[in-house]
């Protein structure tokens, strides 16, 4: 369920502070920013945000996000509403979110992202946007069940209807028409390792796979399309090709 605009976007972060403050934006990049202690003796400076899938919120990255923390990594969960825009508008809002999270926070270190399903996309497509610099700071990034070639089940977001409660679905269509096959290439691409389920039933493992052009690491799991969110499938090789930058 949508909730009211008032909470359309923020960032949940577990980090390594001693404090909890939460910072309100509200412009059309509104987004909330939570700090919180890790659960980890040696807490690191590295940096991993979280970007959720369709008709998801933050929520259900959490326990992926605690996870990270318990490991000593500082974690900011991105939290949206996905019906509202479409992929590439989505992709703005987040941009501006996250360079302006870079200098609050003063972040210039580096930084690692995870992503589930159209989170995936909306990164791809912030990444386009983004400076050769700013793409050469993400030193990682791991994908969880992205739909890269697009998901047959998709297609009903080309009814007009469907688009005009729901302005995301049809841009993660098969078609070549459809903005998931023409989202630009970024003018850097850092190692990118993609886990796909065994059981997923809404992408095809094949569909996973970034274009053509822009190489990336994949493995798969036991899981579902949501259970690749589940830590107990998926920690330990997104924690490998975060510090490993492969799945090997």
């Amino acid at each position: 369920m949508e909730t009211s605009e008032n909470l359309s976007h923020f960032f949940a972060n577990s980090s390594a502070s001693s404090h909890r403050h939460h910072c309100d934006f509200t412009e059309n990049s509104l987004h909330r920013l939570f700090r919180t202690d890790p659960e980890c003796l040696f807490p690191s400076r590295t940096t991993v945000f979280l970007i959720h899938g369709w008709g998801g919120r933050a929520i259900s990255m959490g326990n992926l996000a605690r996870a990270l923390a318990r490991h000593g990594y500082t974690v900011f969960n991105y939290d949206y509403p996905t019906f509202r825009k479409n992929i590439e508008e989505h992709a703005r809002v987040f941009l501006e979110a996250y360079r302006k999270t870079l200098r609050t926070e003063a972040i210039d270190g580096e930084v690692y992202f995870v992503t589930h399903s159209m989170g995936g996309l909306i990164l791809r497509s912030s990444m386009a946007e983004m400076t050769a610099e700013e793409c050469r700071q993400i030193k990682s990034v791991v994908m969880l069940g992205p739909p890269n070639r697009g998901s047959g089940l998709a297609v009903i977001g080309r009814n007009a209807l469907v688009r005009s409660v729901n302005a995301s679905l049809g841009d993660m269509g098969l078609g070549r028409n459809a903005y998931v096959q023409r989202i630009p290439a970024p003018l850097f691409l850092p190692p990118a390792g993609i886990i796909a389920g065994k059981y997923d039933g809404k992408v095809t493992a094949e569909n996973t796979l970034l274009p053509e052009g822009q190489p990336c690491s994949f493995t798969m799991v036991n899981c579902t399309h949501p259970g690749s969110r589940n830590p107990a499938r998926t920690l330990r090789p997104i924690l490998h090709f975060l510090e490993k930058k492969s799945f090997q």
